[in-house]
């Protein structure tokens, strides 16, 4: 005899908040889903994100001279020491005109202090091309003093032919600045070329600055370079070497008390003098003929070793005359 097997009933394994839960109902479908393959073709063809464009870096020092002002073309021109070599140039082209000879002659002290006149001219310049308005009306202020004290002090330097705020030796010493600076940067520069001509024509303009700062009318200043060049042309066939003009070009190429360590600029003074000068200038201040053969030989001599200094010489150094 066998014992019946007990009852099995089904295991409910719901949970009691499913249970709570609404059936489904039949009339709602659930939301189709894209194919994988269109899914993926989406992907693969999303736009690839666009990142903003890397800013390019400005140079901190302009590479051309494209975009100089003019005031940059003038404090370039004035900031290379080898420049500065055009004075005694400049100077014995100044000395040409009676009236700033006979000036120097008797004001000026550059036979027993050069270098301290040297300064004194530099800090004018620099006062005119990099000073403001306060320091230009300190300097040109104490010159213009000193010239006034000057006209009263001595009748003889304000003559009829000559007076310290005459605005015409003004000009003429403002052209031969221009033009020795002119001179030197194409016998010492490293490319040994002059300067394009639209740079001379906006140099030439700005060169006027350092006679209009001591009073001398705008106007007077020529308003081209070829008005220039005529205005220079004309003067150099006009001037007269006095007895005065040949004492103090004596003083300048023979006579100033350098360092013992300068002495050697003396007669590489007179050998660049010699060639630099017209003709007429050059037999009235006593240099020797510029087609002798040591005039030629030290003359080349001379310009070859300031070019050579001048390219050996680091950036950085050839500007200290600012400071």
């Amino acid at each position: 005899m066998t014992c019946p097997r007990p009852q099995t009933f089904p295991i409910d394994e719901t949970s009691a908040l499913e249970k709570q839960r609404p059936p489904p109902s039949y009339t709602q479908y659930p939301t189709p889903r894209s194919p994988m393959s269109k899914t993926i073709s989406k992907i693969h063809h999303k736009k690839p994100l666009q990142l903003p464009p890397p800013k390019a870096k400005e140079p901190l020092l302009p590479t051309t001279t494209s975009h100089q002002t003019p005031e940059d073309l003038l404090k370039q021109s004035c900031a290379n020491l080898v420049g500065w070599l055009g004075g005694p140039y400049a100077v014995l082209l100044q000395i040409a005109s009676p009236g700033i000879a006979l000036g120097s002659c008797t004001h000026s002290r550059f036979q027993t202090h050069p270098i301290s006149r040297f300064r004194r001219t530099a800090v004018f310049i620099m006062a005119v091309v990099h000073g403001t308005e306060e320091q230009k009306a300190l300097i040109c202020g104490a010159i213009k003093k000193q010239r006034i004290l000057t006209k009263y002090e001595d009748s003889y330097i304000n003559g009829p032919d000559y007076t310290a705020t005459d605005p015409h030796l003004q000009k003429w010493t403002a052209a031969t600045i221009f033009v020795a600076g002119q001179l030197t940067h194409e016998l010492f520069s490293l490319d040994r070329k002059s300067l394009p001509r639209a740079e001379k024509e906006v140099l030439c303009s700005q060169f006027g600055r350092f006679a209009t700062a001591l009073d001398m009318p705008v106007e007077m200043w020529p308003s081209s370079l070829e008005e220039f060049e005529a205005y220079f042309d004309e003067q150099i066939r006009t001037l007269e070497i006095t007895e005065a003009s040949k004492k103090v070009a004596g003083v300048l190429l023979r006579g100033m008390e350098l360092p013992w360590f300068l002495m050697w600029a003396l007669p590489a003074m007179r050998a660049l003098m010699a060639v630099w000068l017209p003709e007429r200038l050059r037999v009235g201040f006593g240099l020797p003929d510029r087609e002798g053969w040591l005039v030629c030989l030290g003359y080349c001599v001379v310009v070859w070793t300031i070019w050579t200094v001048n390219w050996l010489t680091p950036e950085r150094v050839k500007v200290l005359v600012e400071s």
